[in-house]
């Protein structure tokens, strides 16, 4: 009786795992001011039944969609006169396509779970104990541990850099070119920066949902938390953040939204922990001086303001320490990113970790990287292009810390 409970427990959640059958993603571009209001209100108020993978007012929206949403869909964009082609004609068929074209071979050529994960930051720790030490930055809603590396070589003196991966769930690439870049810092002694210094990394910040990607949704981006009076599961941690929190656009307060921003900010023990962590480092006298949060997808180096069209006070020289990170990343595979201010550049999106960084934070050097690609795979990046993800990506960081050495 109790191999037959388990047996159908089993079959219970399999069945459960939510597929992604003849789902679409179309690519929409808008002309003209009109237009491109027209697809933000889309965004703004339609996004609780359609998944807007990513939106840039000024450029192309690529949205998700059931298929009966999709003849509906096209009839309003057709009835603007609006453009816009297929851009993914299966979603489900690229779910299972995840795994590329040739067999990877290494560690840092496939993704890995939250346990796995977390064994990698004790290996880390244990292999290069001389600079790494494990450190524990928060504990998730359901009560998992989010623990990262401190690289140092002593002392509480040096200027900090931190960086996080996996702030939302499907991001896949984030987490994995994370975990390359702190093996490459590691193996290379800090490549020289360890003087100037210290590193404080999370690669997977969003434990709950990263791990619910992998067992129940692979498309789910959100927390898992639950809120008393709110019908809908999770939280978008990247709406959560205290700075300007609900004061500009790009966040819902709709719980069933993957833009809710939470019934608070800091709501989410994911960011609370995180950046009381930090402020913890702040208030010791440490000086803060890059922050990043690696996101997926459109090949994307943003500096604040994300929460409305305005510049940081230190916009020219952020800016043009992106572009010199830009341009060295170019350089391993001819990945083309472009770099500005978040709202200016992409779209305006209130409490997020970019503006927090800098504005709360104090770091006067804070980003937001949104990895590859540019849409044709998406979330869903084949495992083939995580290794040349992380080489490219690490140089631009080791251009971006040579850019901030220089200027300070």
């Amino acid at each position: 009786m109790k191999l037959l409970i388990i047996s159908l427990l089993v079959a219970l959640a399999v069945a459960e795992k939510v597929r992604y059958d003849g789902y679409q993603t179309l690519r929409i571009e808008p002309k003209g001011v009109i237009q491109n209001d027209y697809i933000h209100h889309l965004a703004e108020t339609l996004n609780e039944k359609y998944d807007f993978w990513t939106h840039n007012r000024n450029g192309f929206t690529d949205v998700m969609m059931a298929p009966n949403l999709v003849g509906g869909f096209k009839y309003l964009l057709e009835s603007r006169d609006i453009d816009y082609h297929v851009m993914v004609e299966d979603v489900q068929t690229l779910i299972d396509n995840q795994d590329g074209i040739l067999p990877s071979t290494g560690f840092y050529e496939t993704y890995h779970t939250y346990e796995e994960i977390q064994a990698w930051v004790k290996d880390m720790a244990n292999q290069y104990s001389s600079i790494a030490t494990e450190t524990k930055f928060a504990t998730s809603f359901l009560g998992k541990e989010i623990n990262g590396l401190k690289i140092s070589t002593g002392g509480n003196t040096k200027r900090v850099v931190y960086f996080q991966g996996g702030i939302h769930a499907r991001e896949w690439v984030s987490p994995a070119t994370v975990m390359y870049m702190t093996n490459q810092l590691l193996e290379n002694n800090g490549e020289g920066f360890l003087d100037e210094f210290d590193f404080f990394i999370v690669p997977s910040l969003n434990v709950d949902g990263y791990e619910h990607s992998w067992t129940s949704d692979r498309m789910w981006r959100k927390t898992r938390s639950t809120h008393a009076g709110y019908l809908c599961v999770g939280v978008d941690p990247n709406r959560n953040y205290e700075h300007k929190w609900n004061e500009g656009s790009g966040s819902s307060g709709n719980a069933c939204s993957d833009t809710f921003r939470g019934p608070s900010f800091h709501s989410e023990p994911e960011v609370e922990g995180t950046t009381r962590f930090l402020k913890d480092l702040k208030e010791e006298g440490r000086d803060i001086a890059c922050f990043i949060d690696f996101h997926s997808y459109s090949q994307l180096w943003l500096s604040p303001y994300s929460y409305r069209k305005l510049y940081a006070e230190n916009s020219d020289t952020q800016v043009g320490a992106a572009k010199e990170a830009c341009a060295a990343l170019e350089g391993v595979h001819g990945t083309a990113y472009t770099y500005g201010p978040s709202a200016i550049t992409l779209y305006a999106a209130d409490g997020c970790s970019v503006d927090w960084g800098y504005a709360e934070l104090g770091a006067p050097y804070s980003y937001v990287v949104e990895l590859r690609d540019t849409g044709r795979h998406g979330f869903v990046l084949p495992e083939n292009q995580l290794l040349p993800t992380g080489q490219e990506t690490y140089a631009g960081l080791k251009a971006l810390l040579n850019s901030i050495k220089n200027n300070s």
